[in-house]
C-alpha cells in the first residue's frame, strides 16, 4: 500500500524504522533534561502525555521519580510492544498527534513533545496543535523539544522514499505563544552531539527544548 501522507508512512513502515534504527541508543534519567528542569522548577506533575513516547522510558523515569499517571501516543508498534514489557504501569496509545481523542479535554497537567512536529505533515499540523491544547488543562505546562533553527526550513526527509517528504524545522513554540494563552518559562538550547547547554553559533548541530504555562486569562488582566 503507497502512503499518500507522511502520517500514513510513518503508521505503516517509518515508524518502526525510526525505533530499529535508534535500538543502541542508551537513556539515563539524570541526563535528561526534561526530568532535570522538573527537578529544577520544583514542579511535580499529576499526570503526564509524551506524544512520540518510543518505548516510554522518559515516562516511566517521570512516573517512578515523581509518582505521576503517564500516557504515551507512540505510531510504532513495535516499540509499544517493547515499551508494555518494560515498563507495564505506562498507558500506551497507537497514533499520532493529530488525534489525542483517547483522551478527554483537560486530561493532563504536563506533556511532552520531542521531536515530534518537525514531521507532521503541514495539513495536520494545527489540528496537531489544538489537539495538544485540548487535552492539556489550563494552568498545565508544555514542553517541546525539537531542532533549533533560526527561521522556518524544510528539508528532504530521506527515510521516506515513495513520496515527497519533508522535515519542517521552525519554533513551534511561537504557533502556541502567538495565542497569548501559553507563557514562556524556559527556553535553551543543546548540542546534538554531546546533549550538553550550546551558547555556540553552530545552530545547525543544536536542538531546544522549550516550557510553556497554559494560561487561559493571563493575557487579558
Amino acid at each position: 500500500m503507497t502512503s499518500k501522507t507522511q502520517k500514513e508512512a510513518f503508521l505503516h513502515y517509518e515508524a518502526d524504522n525510526y525505533f530499529n534504527r535508534n535500538r543502541g541508543v542508551s537513556y539515563v534519567p539524570e541526563k535528561d533534561v526534561v526530568i532535570n528542569l522538573l527537578k529544577e522548577y520544583n514542579y511535580t506533575p499529576q499526570r503526564v502525555l509524551e506524544i512520540g513516547c518510543n518505548t516510554g522510558y522518559r515516562l516511566e523515569a517521570i512516573r517512578s521519580q515523581f509518582g505521576s499517571f503517564v500516557a504515551g501516543i507512540e505510531p510504532s508498534q513495535e516499540a509499544i510492544d517493547k515499551g508494555k514489557q518494560q515498563y507495564p504501569e505506562v498507558q500506551f496509545v497507537r497514533g499520532t498527534a493529530d488525534d489525542l481523542s483517547t483522551f478527554s479535554n483537560g486530561t493532563f497537567d504536563l506533556i511532552v513533545i520531542g521531536f515530534v512536529l518537525y514531521v507532521v505533515d503541514r495539513e495536520m499540523l494545527l489540528k496537531s496543535i489544538a489537539e495538544t491544547d485540548r487535552v492539556l488543562k489550563d494552568g498545565g505546562s508544555l514542553m517541546i523539544i525539537d531542532f533549533f533553527t533560526e527561521r522556518p526550513v524544510r528539508n528532504a526527509y530521506q527515510h521516506i522514499q515513495e513520496m515527497e517528504a519533508y522535515a519542517y524545522k521552525q519554533n513551534y513554540d511561537e504557533i502556541f505563544t502567538a495565542t497569548q494563552m501559553y507563557q514562556l518559562l524556559d527556553k535553551r538550547s543543546l548540542s546534538h552531539i554531546n546533549k550538553s547547554y550550546d551558547a555556540t553559533g553552530d545552530y545547525y548541530n543544536k536542538y531546544s527544548i522549550t516550557t510553556l504555562r497554559k494560561d487561559l486569562q493571563a493575557a487579558y488582566k
